[in-house]
């Protein structure tokens, strides 16, 4: 293996020759962002392109024995030819490019040779200087271009920045969400790939907004812009006789003014077409910007890719589709549904922590879930003038969940067994109106935006046992078999209102003007019962049990925010004064607060050129506590928790600040991000726990004393000739006061990772990757703990005999903890495929978890726990996939 490494970097450094050298004008200014371009004179070898940075410097990587024509372009001014022998020895060459005189209207751009074009803030690639037709989906493509990375999530990022709106011919695809359209969109219907920083959906809206977003939208070619296109895929197990199968479907059709979208998807092999980011972004039905509003529906089991299970059937279908009525008006919309069954199967060993003993446990628990899910939801974008946009948007959705654990708790050599069963039917409706306004004189423009959303959710919870459990906690009589059962009924309403002036003194000098109002209420009920065998029925309520509250949270708010800029500098200094209003009324005494607080920001930008800027952000903010914090009575949460609420709560004060610095190098191969993250709470709700053995008794309570997060992430990427190197480290430290049994202890949870990737970065070998993290782990408090976790990995993806591809990863995690008990688990898929180019039928044999491990092994601690868990996963999978593109 190392010989063939060897020999392979050895084939490379014989073949490879650099040349670099700058590009400037007549004066000697350096022209950022030109384009050269090697095209070489012969066939059968890739175009060579570099961008030059923001001294005018190129670098180019071409191939040894070829002849190539090298050109450099740059709007405005007269393309420049250099003619490069194929055995040429120059290794430096400077051009200066001369005006061409005309006005930039006049100039026509050639894009045969140029596969990206950079303006100011996007960057368009041409697919055909990158993709070789063997590609199948836009993921493929998305891999070859520079500075793009797709994860394994479908999560695409360029130039370290993440992609957060993709679209297809300036329209939003499917929500906007990246996975469906990299792992759907054919290969062969992309035509240029853009990318556009600091995005917004209102065009006159950009110079003010301050969009951090980063938008992705795909050019189709010319006969896929009226054109059905997709394809079909299905699979079967070959290797056993577990009934594992794949169905899966995408179809798309795209014209001018219309679009129309479907997915559809079948398989049991844990395979899911969303990711959790994907749901949640169809699921918003709410305005960009207002924003802070927390989720009220937990939608993460429909979204997650979980093989971790030991068994998984997922049924899914998307419906997208776009008309344009006229040129004012549009209409946008999706269908979603999803069904769902996992069974689950874990084991963990607990030790409790206490003042001055340790409770040890070792649990089982085998779980079985049926969730459905469906939304609707359809858009209007109506544009009445060039100054003026209109947007609304309604949707409705609706899920159930099923629930069954039984959980085998073994304590002190005493077994008890106890079932749990959870139904919770949900629906929501949620909307908004955006409406946008620029004046005549432009340096005026006004938002109106507000909210709506209603939500009603019906949890019920069982716990079934033989065994006594939670002593002197719930009022539990005596019986042969405990039945106990809740129910909840909650509704969740909210109005948010947000009026937003943006006033443009001159080209230094902004202010901004914000009125608003965040209201919501809450109406929560919660019943706790015991069903005895001789059919009588204990009623928790007369133990302090049962709850019904009326909560009520409004917060008014005027914000003014200054932004001015000296030279480089951009600063944003802002002052809000929120007038925030609670009100709860329970069985027992009803609570009214006002409060009225300053709460100051500061964003500040310096960007020293156009690749390398640096960014800090300052925020004070309070945070009043929900509805279920608030509740007075007692509230069982499982087999060996009960909880009750403070009705005196106050809000949390808290201080967050970041600071982030990025920086790219295309000369030099370089990609360095860093971002710094502070968070100390002045005024800290955190709960005080009473323990005894296994049972938890928690409650929250308000102190002043401080708790404090720093967090930190760093990436270095660096091309060392057609090697891409990347390190990336994420650090954390936390620290916080906690109360365990009437005894207050200093915490402390400390988190360590760094990794080293190494890949080849070039067409013309195979894909490899190798990598290798290593994170570490404290504890501190009534005790220490600590783990350390060791993962390599490797992926290999080549192309070979012109239409087969073959692709494998694989990966292996060691975990150790404080006691010096070392486990570890592998994880390997791999996948032959043939496709012959321009056939539509291509055949896939692939093996998931083709080591058949059976488990996966981690370790993790809380505030007073440290677990080992043991999670059962898939066994081995082994498909044969035919699949037919339209």
């Amino acid at each position: 293996m190392h010989k063939y490494l060897f020999l392979l970097l050895a084939s490379y450094f014989s073949h490879a020759q650099t040349l670099t050298g700058t590009v400037k004008d007549s004066l000697g200014n350096p022209l950022a962002n030109a384009n050269v371009i090697a095209k070489p004179l012969v066939e059968k070898q890739g175009l060579k392109f570099s961008i030059a940075d923001h001294f005018g410097r190129y670098k180019l990587e071409l191939e040894k024995g070829v002849p190539y024509e090298v050109r450099v372009s740059y709007l405005g001014y007269k393309e420049a030819i250099l003619n490069l022998e194929a055995n040429s020895e120059l290794k430096e060459h400077h051009f200066k490019l001369k005006e061409t005189g005309q006005q930039l209207k006049e100039i026509v751009i050639d894009y045969e040779y140029k596969p990206i074009i950079v303006k100011k803030d996007t960057l368009i690639y041409n697919v055909q200087s990158f993709a070789n037709g063997n590609e199948r989906k836009m993921k493929e493509v998305l891999e070859k271009l520079p500075g793009v990375e797709v994860g394994k999530d479908g999560s695409v990022t360029v130039q370290g920045k993440k992609v957060t709106q993709m679209m297809v011919e300036g329209k939003s695809f499917f929500g906007g969400g990246s996975k469906l359209a990299v792992e759907n969109i054919p290969a062969d219907a992309l035509d240029k790939i853009e990318v556009i920083d600091n995005f917004n959906k209102v065009g006159f809206l950009k110079q003010v907004s301050d969009s951090d977003e980063l938008a992705m939208n795909v050019k189709l070619k010319e006969d896929k812009k009226k054109f059905v296109f997709g394809d079909l895929e299905a699979g079967a197990e070959v290797a056993n006789d577990n009934g594992f199968h794949l169905l899966h479907t995408a179809l798309f059709y795209y014209s001018p003014k219309t679009n129309v979208s479907f997915i559809g998807d079948i398989n049991n092999i844990g395979k899911r077409t969303f990711t959790f980011e994907d749901m949640m972004r169809f699921q918003g039905g709410a305005s960009s910007f207002i924003s802070g509003r927390k989720q009220l529906t937990n939608l993460y089991s429909f979204a997650t890719g979980n093989t971790d299970v030991i068994e998984n059937k997922s049924q899914f279908g998307a419906f997208n589709f776009r008309q344009e009525i006229n040129s004012k008006l549009d209409v946008e919309g999706f269908g979603i549904f999803s069904k769902l069954f996992t069974a689950t199967l874990s084991e963990s060993q607990n030790e409790y922590l206490q003042n001055s003993s340790f409770t040890f446990e070792d649990k089982t628990n085998k779980g079985n879930n049926k969730s459905i899910l469906g939304i609707g939801n359809i858009k209007l974008n109506y544009s009445p003038s060039d100054q003026s946009r209109w947007f609304y948007n309604s949707q409705y959705q609706f899920s159930t969940n099923d629930i069954t654990s039984q959980i085998l708790s073994i304590r002190d050599g005493q077994q008890n067994t106890f079932e749990n069963i959870n139904n919770a039917d949900n629906s929501q409706v949620k909307q908004f109106l955006e409406w946008h306004k620029q004046y005549k004189n432009k340096n005026h423009t006004t938002t109106f935006v507000i909210n709506q959303s209603y939500e009603n959710k019906k949890p019920q919870n069982s716990w079934l046992t033989d065994t006594e459990f939670l002593t002197g906690l719930i009022p539990l009589q005596n019986d042969s078999f405990y039945t106990i059962e809740q129910i909840k009924k909650v509704k969740n309403n909210s109005i948010d209102a947000l009026f937003k002036h943006y006033w443009i003194l001159n080209n230094y000098n902004h202010i901004y003007t914000n009125i608003g109002n965040n209201f919501g209420t809450t109406s929560l009920e919660i019943t706790e019962k015991q069903y005895l065998t001789d059919g009588t029925i204990n009623d928790f309520a007369t133990g302090g049990f049962g709850n019904d509250l009326n909560y009520l949270l409004n917060d008014f708010y005027v914000g003014f925010e200054y932004k001015f800029k000296i030279g480089k500098w951009v600063n944003k200094p802002a002052l809000y004064t929120h007038f925030y209003h609670l009100k709860t009324r329970q069985i027992l005494e009803n609570y009214t607060t006002n409060k009225t607080y300053f709460e100051p920001q500061w964003n500040s930008e310096y960007e020293f050129n156009q690749s390398e800027a640096l960014k800090f952000n300052y925020k004070l903010s309070n945070d009043f506590p929900d509805a279920t914090k608030l509740l007075e009575r007692y509230t069982l949460q499982s087999y060996n928790s009960v909880f009750k609420g403070n009705a005196l709560l106050k809000n949390e004060r808290f201080h967050t600040a970041s600071l982030r610095y990025s920086k790219t190098s295309m000369y030099r191969g370089l990609m360095l991000f860093a971002n710094l993250n502070y968070n100390k709470k002045i005024k800290t709700i955190r709960n005080v726990i009473e323990l005894a053995g296994i049972n938890q008794f928690t409650t929250p309570t308000i102190t002043d004393n401080p708790e404090t997060n720093w967090r930190f992430y760093g990436n270095l990427s660096k091309k060392i000739n057609r090697i891409r190197i990347q390190l990336n480290s994420n650090l954390s430290w936390f620290n916080y006061i906690q109360s365990l049994n009437g005894q207050t202890t200093s915490n402390n949870r400390n988190n360590q990772s760094v990794g080293l990737k190494i890949r080849t970065a070039t067409k013309k070998w195979p894909s490899v990757s190798i990598g290798y993290d290593k994170s570490f782990s404290q504890f501190s408090g009534l005790t220490k703990s600590s783990f350390t976790n060791d993962v390599f990995s490797f992926d290999f993806d080549i192309d070979f005999l012109q239409h087969f591809n073959f692709k494998t990863d694989y990966e292996i995690t060691f975990n150790e903890n404080s006691n010096n008990q070392k486990t570890n688990y592998r994880i390997g898929n791999a996948s032959l495929s043939y496709h012959k180019k321009d056939h539509p039928f291509r055949f896939e044999l692939s093996a998931q978890n083709y080591l058949n491990n059976g488990t996966k092994i981690n370790n993790s601690f809380s505030d007073f726990l440290i677990s080992n868990n043991t999670t059962y996963i898939l066994p081995r999978v082994i498909m044969l996939s035919i699949s037919y593109k339209l």
